[in-house]
């Protein structure tokens, strides 16, 4: 690559890592700086190790905005992360999801509904072992209505996912907003993160209970 070119591919990774930045999302390489909080692994029919991560995770609960007794609000902070290794990793490629369970003791009836939001970014930001994370279809599906029955229940969220490729990579949340609306008594939520291979192969990791 020459110099000029170099400048320039510096200058849009700049550019990239600033839009992110500033809408409260980071992509990067690895997670080396992060405390990790749970994490699973699997090995593909390529003999690779597919890992995936959460690190730094913090739920804080809020008094529900719309003051409705059967709302519960949350912001989430933290890291998903995966990481790849073993024959050919660096041609890995799949698919990365975040998530919640959401445990609940009683509905009013029957229904849940589920709200979350985030940016909608259209950034891709590569790093020098191949690392791609496609961040564009990052985009909140409002007004999630689940018929759970009267509970108690079990229900999972997904929230938002992106494509991915290379050795290793993570999102940083900051404010990741959610709420559930329609639960009677004590809620749980448990976060999780899903990393799927191309071909398929699929690991998950949840995290601790977090209850209001």
């Amino acid at each position: 690559m020459s110099h000029a070119n170099q400048l320039r591919y510096r200058g849009v990774r700049a550019f990239a890592l600033a839009s992110v930045l500033a809408a409260g999302l980071v992509f990067g390489n690895g997670s080396a700086a992060a405390a990790i909080d749970s994490s699973n692994t699997i090995v593909d029919r390529e003999d690779r190790a597919v890992e995936a991560i959460q690190a730094d995770t913090r739920i804080d609960f809020v008094p529900p905005l719309d003051g409705n007794p059967l709302t519960r609000e949350w912001f989430h902070h933290g890291e998903a992360a995966f990481k790849i290794s073993g024959p050919h990793a660096e041609d890995w490629k799949g698919r990365i999801t975040i998530g919640y369970q959401v445990g609940f003791p009683a509905t009013l009836n029957g229904k849940i509904r589920f709200d979350y939001s985030t940016p909608g970014l259209g950034v891709d930001l590569g790093g020098g072992d191949g690392a791609v994370l496609k961040i564009d279809s990052l985009i909140p599906r409002l007004g999630l209505q689940v018929e759970v029955g009267f509970g108690p229940g079990i229900q999972t969220i997904e929230c938002a996912s992106g494509e991915i490729s290379g050795t290793s990579g993570f999102l940083r949340m900051s404010g990741f907003h959610g709420t559930v609306t329609g639960v009677v008594g004590p809620t749980n939520i448990r976060p999780f993160v899903m990393v799927v291979g191309a071909s398929g192969d699929t690991v998950i990791t949840y995290g601790r209970l977090w209850t209001l």
